[in-house]
Parts: C-alpha cells; structure tokens; sequence
C-alpha cells in the first residue's frame, strides 16, 4: 500500500466520528461541571499545540499539511461540542424550556454580560418583561424574575451566591462580598464586620463622618473658586468625601487617601469602577471573567488590589491605640485571618461602602434641583428641626424626618436598580407557585419592580417625595419600601445599610442647610438621566454641574476638628 492511501486525512470518517464523539463527551463534562476558562484555555492550547508537533513530524503521512490538519480537527471539535450545547440549551429537554426570553441569550451568558457592560441592563430586561411576561430567561440557566414574591430569594437562607460573586482571577483569599466555600464561614467573617456596626462601633465613626462632611463643605467651595465657570461637579466631591471617609473607617489613623485635598491622581475612583463594573458584567459569564483577569483590560483589578495591600501592610505596622476604632482593628484583632484576606476586605470596605452611597447622594441632589420644589421643601422641614445650620445634627433626629427619608428612599428608588443573582439550592425553590429548578441563578429585576405602578403610584418614574406619606400624592398613592432591592434581605444583605442611610441624611442635611444650589444654565436635565449607567456601581456620562452659595450666619470655622 502506497504512502498516499495509508496517509491520514481530515476527511477520514473514522477521524471525524471520533471528534464528533470528543464534542458530545465534552458537552457532557461541561454540563455536570464548569470550567474555569483560564484552565481549559491553557489545555486547549497545549492540545492543539500538540496534534500540530505531531502533525508535522508525521510528514508525508498527514495528506493535509499540519496547519490545515491541526485547525480542521480542532475546528470540527469545537463545531461539535458547541452544536451540542446550543442544541441542548434551545431543546425542550433543558430544566428552563418552559421559561420564555429571547433565544439568543439562551444559547450563552455572553448576550447577559454585553447588555450588562452597556450599562444599560436593567432597561433592556424592563423592555423584555413587558414582552415575555414575569419569568425571564436570560441565559442558559438565568431567570430574571419581575414580581414582588422574588424577594424572597434574597431572605432564603439556601439560596446562596454564584460564580459572578468570584473574586477576580478567583484570588485565594476570602472576604464578605465574594462567593465563599460555605456559609459558615461568609457568617463568621460577617460576625467580625459587625462589630464595626454596632451602636457601639457607629458612635466611635460619628466624629469622623462629621470632620470628613465639614471638609467636603471646604472643597465644595475650594473647587468651584478654582473654576473658570464658577461652577464644580458635584459628583466628584461626593466620590472624593466618601473614600476618604472609608479610608478612615477601614484604616484608621492610617488613612493616606487625601483625596478631597488632593484630587484622584492614581484613579482609585475610576480604578475601582471599572473593576467593579468587570466583575458585575464579565463576571456573568464566570469562564469569561477568568480570562479577563489575564489580560490588560483586568489591570483596573489588579491595580486595585496593590493599592489596597500596600495600606493593608501600612495598618498592619502600625502598633498604638487610634483614636477610631476601624474595621482592620477588628480584622486583625480576629487572629486567624491570612494578610490576603485583609486585602480583599479592605477592597470591598473601601469600594463597597463608598461608591453607591456617594453616587446616591449625587442622584438625591440632581433630582432635588431638577424636580421643582422638592430643595426647598426638604430645607423648610430642616431649618423647622434644626434652626442653627452649623449645630449638632443628632442622628435619631435625622431619622425621624419623614421628608429628608423620603429623600433618601426615591433616590435609592430611581437609582439603584442592581442585579443581585442568586442560586436556587439542592433540589430547587418556589416562587408564586412557580417551580425553579435546582442551579438555576435568578435575580429579582430590581428596576421593574422599584418602577412599578404596582408598588409606586402615581408618576413611578419621577422623582416624587411626597409618595412616602400618607396619601401624599393624592388617593391611591403607593410607596412599597419592601420592593426596594438597594441593600438585598437576608444572609447576605449590606452590612452597613443602617450606616448608610446615616451617612447620606447627615451630609444631605449639612448641604441643604448650608447652601443655596442651582444647576449650571446649560445643564440638560435630560441628557444627564439617560446618561446614567448602571452595572453594580453607577457610570454617570453627563457630569453633574452646580454652583453653590454659602447662606448667611454659616460658618464653616464654626466647627473645630478633633
């Protein structure tokens, strides 16, 4: 027999039949257990790498040459194992075929994680409840759910986080907010967290939230003094204030952030959400997410983590009493959790407490000013509780007006409509009667529900305080708090939502009664909403232009920093 018919080709059917059987046995792996995408990358390279060294050391056995050999097997493999996903994804076999949604994104979380980078996910699945209906499916196994009983997903003790909570480039370590081996240990790092939270632990932070509120009222009028325009963006100010206040609350005495004196020339404010806004739009796609973290656009993540190991380090040298209490002294205190631990802790403190409450408090102030009536209503209720704009402002005092809370509330309302994705546990869930299969992620649609006549009527989409009182838009008014989804419920709801609201009445309430505010002539009020991009943390393409004027008898020396 000559070389030419013993030689082996791409055409063989023997060949082909093999590979088609390879693709089936790799469905058939994946679908039972994923993945990481960094790791089957690096064997997917090495096997092709392989079959191409022995492709070319055959020779004149290979009828094909061994690149067209090489990428003609790896190409009808990979056809194969795809035809069979996509073909098992779209068929009536799959546990969510009963579920409606676009077909594209049932095929692959890649439609979900573009929408999501868009920053405009919670648009796009509103649109696509109000065509499918409540239940939603959005990816192979991802159900959006548009209905009040899906919080209880959140205040479930069994449905648990999912591979979007990873932490980037899955990083040893653990901390609050990322995905844990097991729920012991995410209850027991929280217990530690708490301690910072207690009444004891907030009355320690008050004199710093404060010392930090005075001086952002300073670089309010530092900056715009600085401005050609006479003009500052407020937005930036409320980034600033807010990092140096965690850094405070993380690091102590430690703290070197500076950012409201110095400006953000390393882009930790930038830094941070981009990295945030990888982990909540890629990170849908977990196999994804592990290739991003190697590749240039994961340097924000890494970036991120440097910066926050070099305080670590910082805080952990330092060995004499502060004057606060921070939350690395109750980490460290904790004896047994690792340096890398501490990092990643000190990202989520420092991002996750800063960014949505500065973002909220920016939003509370773009609507005050662009919905006719409500700064002033707000000041009034103010000025009636505190007549010295300068005095103390006690927070049980705060809490108790209904107006600056109502404030608060639509704020949180219009601009937190978060993606919070659960995973139904072992032997699946129920919501309003309706099965969820066991693995399946599902997520409340936040936005749908925060802007539904159902639970908020009249004018669900605009910015109506008086909502939260008592027929305070006329008969029928609805205002549903338990639909808001700013904070989840249940084992993994914010920590520190009680100091959040805090924070945000006490540095609303020193503005409002401190400045006269106006927005810039040619700020379109328009352009600035459609402009606001949300993937867990908040993208803003309009910057938020305003000047502020100091009102007469306040002082701002009035008060003496510790």
């Amino acid at each position: 027999m000559d070389s030419t018919s013993s030689c082996v080709s791409v055409y063989n059917v023997s060949l082909q039949v093999g590979l088609l059987s390879a693709g089936l046995l790799t469905w058939g792996a994946l679908h039972y257990k994923a993945a990481r995408g960094d790791i089957a990358f690096l064997v997917y390279a090495l096997a092709f790498s392989a079959t191409y060294v022995g492709a070319y050391h055959l020779g004149n056995n290979i009828c094909d040459s061994p690149s067209v050999f090489s990428f003609t097997v790896f190409g009808v493999y990979t056809a194969s194992a795809l035809t069979f996903t996509v073909l098992y994804r779209l068929s009536p076999f799959h546990p969510l075929a009963g579920y409606p949604g676009p077909r594209a994104w049932w095929i692959s979380s890649v439609w979900l994680s573009y929408v999501s980078y868009m920053g405009r996910r919670h648009l796009i699945l509103d649109e696509l409840h109000k065509q499918y209906g409540p239940y939603l499916r959005i990816g192979p196994d991802t159900l959006s759910i548009n209905s009040p009983g899906a919080m209880s997903i959140y205040a479930s003790s069994v449905a648990v986080k999912g591979d979007s909570y990873l932490a980037p480039g899955r990083l040893p370590g653990i901390a609050l907010f990322f995905k844990q081996a097991t729920e012991k240990i995410h209850s027991t790092r929280k217990r530690v967290w708490s301690s910072l939270f207690t009444a004891t632990g907030i009355v320690q932070i008050l004199p710093a939230l404060e010392a930090r509120t005075w001086e952002l009222m300073d670089c309010l009028e530092r900056r715009q003094s600085l401005s050609d325009t006479g003009t500052l963006n407020l937005t930036d100010c409320f980034y600033h204030w807010s990092y140096d206040l965690m850094g405070d609350m993380v690091f102590g005495a430690s703290n070197e952030l500076g950012l409201m004196k110095n400006g953000d020339p390393h882009n930790f404010i930038l830094n941070g959400k981009i990295a945030t806004a990888v982990l909540d739009s890629v990170g849908q796609t977990p196999w994804l997410m592990d290739l991003v973290w190697h590749l240039p656009a994961g340097k924000d993540m890494h970036e991120l983590r440097r910066r926050a190991a070099d305080m670590v380090r910082a805080r952990i040298n330092v060995v004499k009493p502060q004057a606060l209490r921070d939350l690395m002294s109750y980490l460290i205190e904790a004896a047994d959790i690792p340096k890398e631990d501490l990092e990643l802790d000190a990202i989520v403190a420092i991002q996750g407490g800063s960014d949505n409450t500065s973002i909220t408090m920016g939003l509370a102030f773009y609507f005050m000013l662009s919905e006719p009536g409500t700064f002033d209503a707000l000041r009034s209720e103010l000025e009636k509780a505190f007549p010295d704009p300068t005095g103390s402002l006690p927070p049980a005092e705060l809490a108790g007006l209904p107006y600056l809370n109502a404030v608060v509330n639509e704020a949180l309302r219009l601009g937190s409509p978060y993606f919070l994705p659960r995973v139904a546990p072992a032997g699946g869930m129920t919501i309003d009667d309706r099965f969820i299969p066991e693995d399946t992620v599902v997520a409340i649609a936040a936005y749908s529900q925060q802007t539904s006549p159902d639970n908020f009527f009249p004018d669900p989409l605009r910015f109506r305080p008086l909502r939260w009182f008592k027929d305070g838009l006329g008969p029928g008014t609805k205002a549903n708090k338990s639909a808001i989804a700013s904070f989840s419920t249940g084992n993994h709801a914010c920590i520190a939502k009680a100091f959040a609201y805090q924070e945000m009445r006490h540095v609303i309430a020193r503005l409002v009664l401190a400045y006269d505010m106006s927005l810039d002539d040619s700020f379109d009020v328009k352009a600035f909403r459609d402009g606001i991009l949300n993937m867990r943390t908040t993208f803003l393409e309009k910057d938020l232009i305003v000047s502020v004027k100091r009102r007469a008898g306040v002082n701002l020396k009035a008060f003496e920093r510790s």
